[in-house]
């Protein structure tokens, strides 16, 4: 079984797992002192089991999760873990979450998988190899307009984005053709990738948790860049990007958005 098939296998597995305890009984918790900044029981559980399925097979890789105890977030070989991405829209039940598991060597994405157990839609990559929706190749849409474009906007918790995602909200209003807000950073960013969105946009996006949508949307030939307009980096602190289609679409709405 090579990297990518083993990746896939173990989301699939994991999303049975959410699915089976989503329908138990399972405990919603705060992150430090922030209400609005959530975990779950499943999202530990989940994390266990893919940490475990990874050390049975490669024990001397490193792990980062966004759920585990380990700080690490960089070595030649580096799996990274959300457990559940998404976990206020697991917590009410809102299907648009997923599980997302990958690899970075040298810190590229190698192959990674992006799985929503609810829809059982399964975004996947190789690198090299392009991107996948359950076996099938995808790619970003071709098109170039910013008024036609489909637009996800997620401002983020803090308050001090608030001014700048109430403007960017309002921007987008007049100069896009269609703005929403499906909170769960993963899943939009491989909608980007499977043509269905234009634009993704995050206040504060962390990469390294969802290293394998990163991974996806470049083999499916969009780009991600930061508030500079430079390519993002992979970095396990929140930062402000934008994924697109295309160059030209990042820098319309960068424009715009700011």
């Amino acid at each position: 079984m090579d990297t990518h098939d083993l990746i896939t296998t173990a989301v699939r597995k994991a999303g049975e797992l959410v699915v089976r305890l989503r329908k138990e009984h399972f405990e919603t918790l705060s992150k430090g002192d922030n209400p609005r900044d959530i975990v779950t029981s499943v999202d530990l559980v989940v994390n266990d089991f893919l940490v475990e399925k990874i050390r049975s097979v490669f024990p001397d890789d490193k792990i980062y999760s966004e759920e585990g105890a380990d700080a690490v977030t960089s070595a030649p070989r580096l799996w990274t873990i959300d457990p559940i991405d998404g976990s206020s829209n697991f917590s009410r039940g809102i299907p648009h979450y997923s599980i997302c598991l990958a690899l970075l060597v040298s810190g590229v994405p190698e192959a990674g998988a992006v799985y929503n157990p609810v829809t059982q839609e399964l975004f996947s990559f190789k690198r090299g190899s392009g991107a996948f929706l359950n076996g099938t190749q995808i790619h970003v849409s071709t098109e170039a307009e910013l008024k036609n474009a489909f637009v996800l906007l997620h401002a983020g918790r803090k308050p001090e984005l608030r001014e700048w995602g109430g403007n960017a909200y309002r921007q987008l209003l007049e100069h896009a053709k269609k703005t929403s807000n499906l909170a769960g950073s993963a899943l939009d960013m491989c909608f980007v990738a499977a043509g269905r969105v234009e634009i993704d946009i995050y206040g504060t996006g962390t990469l390294l948790d969802i290293a394998a949508a990163v991974g996806i949307l470049r083999e499916a030939g969009g780009i991600i860049i930061n508030k500079e307009g430079e390519p993002a980096e992979l970095l396990g602190v929140p930062q402000r990007i934008i994924a697109a289609n295309s160059a030209a679409m990042a820098d319309q709405v960068r424009s715009v958005v700011g």
